[in-house]
């Protein structure tokens, strides 16, 4: 088993991966409602609503951040839950134990972990998944990129030689574990958009892929040539635009091999 399956399998079973799947059209389709041209909106508004929007809808699955539950409660009531998204979000909200992902931080980067493995956000321009530059987005995405690559389908581990294998970010002592990124992007003026997990890497030469493996989760969108259907918003809130397109998704299957990255990038 291969370092990307483990992790793929890992994230399955946890619940993790459904919830992004789940969150990312959500947060997309917000984007898209609330993005204004006219009012100066660019890729910087289009990547922070992504931010903000993903963080409350994986906390809100996940019953994190200000969707924790009180000492004693089991679950939150509806009329908290429900706020903020479609009634069709709320229904296909996966229900997962409110115990089962934690929330945990990094460098004021939030994360999401279960078992042995986190899982960061990070955005990045469509169509430039593989040429992420990690030291120039934070600190923090540096040093995530910088963690040991362990494989699982070498001749001899560094146990044989009797070396220890050091998982995890260095100096990293709120999580033992592998932390991973999931790099998301969405053009709301064509509507396409794409959502990646994999382990980031800071390539050591020109040329050299931003990826240890990438696995993408979803792409979808509306064609650039083909003209985006207007109809009344059923998200809440009052956004600038009241239009919002409709998403159309596909869902990538964890194949081991597909949707990989290489040292070609």
């Amino acid at each position: 088993m291969t370092a990307e399956d483990d992790a793929l399998e890992s994230l399955t079973q946890s619940g993790l991966l459904e919830i992004l799947t789940w969150a990312a059209p959500v947060a997309f389709a917000r984007t898209g409602q609330d993005y204004d041209e006219d009012a100066g909106h660019d890729q910087m508004i289009i990547g922070v609503h992504n931010f903000v929007y993903l963080r409350d809808l994986l906390d809100r699955a996940t019953a994190n951040g200000r969707y924790a539950l009180p000492d004693g409660a089991v679950s939150l009531g509806e009329d908290i839950l429900e706020r903020g998204i479609t009634p069709d979000s709320r229904r296909a909200m996966p229900q997962l134990p409110p115990d089962r992902i934690s929330r945990s931080d990094y460098h004021r980067s939030p994360g999401w972990a279960a078992d042995s493995h986190r899982v960061l956000l990070q955005s990045f321009k469509y169509g430039e998944a593989d040429r992420i530059k990690w030291g120039q987005r934070s600190e923090a995405k540096r040093r995530v990129a910088s963690q040991s690559f362990l494989t699982q389908d070498t001749l001899f581990s560094d146990e044989d030689f009797g070396l220890e294998t050091i998982a995890g970010i260095p100096e990293d002592d709120d999580f033992d574990g592998l932390t991973l990124i999931a790099a998301h992007t969405y053009d709301p003026i064509t509507g396409k958009f794409e959502l990646h997990i994999g382990q980031s890497k800071n390539p050591e030469f020109r040329g050299d892929s931003c990826w240890h493996w990438r696995h993408q989760l979803l792409d979808g969108g509306t064609h650039p040539q083909q003209p985006r259907k207007d109809r009344p918003s059923t998200l809440p809130g009052d956004a600038p635009s009241r239009h919002v397109e409709e998403i159309p998704v596909r869902l990538r299957m964890a194949q081991t091999g597909d949707d990989t990255a290489t040292s070609n990038g």
